[in-house]
């Protein structure tokens, strides 16, 4: 069994370059969970006392919204980890993770990690890239953000057609960012809809004021005495043409 953890470690980015005597001494120390689709692994706020090394499957890490919606931050799989944060800072867990697929991951407790970190430069360094890459994904995303809701509020939704169902693939930084902008894209096709519709009323309302304002028109005229004279003139001149 140990084996078979060993051999998943070393297929992590964190202990791909650490020798096999090291991680024999963590496989010991860590332990198997399998998750089944839509399970949860970890709930924001509960205390973090392990970290998770993704061995197969993908999982998303989500939070949600004013309204209790969930909100997509990121999706990781193979060879990648979740859950340090809450073992650097203390601060309980900023983000719920759940399964997108079935999957299973390795657990590491929080003494184990710590250990690792005392004695493996390496390993320090390959947690400090990994962070690095997860920033620069963090600013594309930001920055597909400020950009979508710069377009929505000038009217243009043509982006919105980029809308990406959330799949278990790697992709690039754009690619990833469209995809777990789902919620934006709701938001804007709400914003479009509604827009949609305003105009629709604007434009029976129109109708209907221009209806209103001929109306209006037409009754003034033949309200007038003008008119009622030029109608009589006109009757007696039927009259006369009848009897001619």
């Amino acid at each position: 069994m140990k084996s078979d953890v060993l051999n998943q470690l070393q297929k992590t980015t964190i202990f791909k370059n650490v020798s096999d005597d090291v991680l024999a001494e963590v496989a010991v120390k860590a332990s198997t969970r399998k998750l089944a689709k839509d399970e949860i692994l970890m709930r924001k706020g509960e205390k973090g006392d392990s970290l998770f090394l993704i061995h197969d499957g993908w999982v998303k890490i989500v939070t949600v919204d004013s309204k209790g919606d969930e909100l997509i931050i990121n999706k990781c799989g193979p060879g990648e980890m979740i859950g340090e944060m809450a073992l650097l800072d203390g601060i309980p867990r900023s983000a719920t993770v759940i399964a997108l697929s079935d999957a299973e991951v390795l657990e590491l407790k929080q003494d184990v990690f710590e250990e690792i970190l005392k004695q493996r430069a390496d390993v320090s360094l390959a947690i400090i890239r990994s962070y690095s890459e997860r920033l620069r994904f963090s600013t594309t995303y930001i920055e597909k953000a400020i950009d979508w809701s710069q377009k929505t509020a000038e009217g243009d939704y043509s982006f919105a057609e980029q809308a990406q169902p959330l799949i278990n693939s790697a992709g690039s930084d754009d690619d990833k960012a469209a995809q777990l902008l789902s919620a934006f894209f709701a938001m804007v096709r709400k914003v479009k809809e509604r827009e949609d519709g305003l105009k629709q009323q604007l434009e029976k309302l129109t109708f209907e004021i221009d209806q209103a304002r001929r109306k209006q028109e037409f009754e003034e005229i033949t309200g007038t005495e003008f008119y009622a004279n030029l109608k009589e003139q006109a009757r007696a001149l039927r009259q006369k043409r009848a009897q001619g």
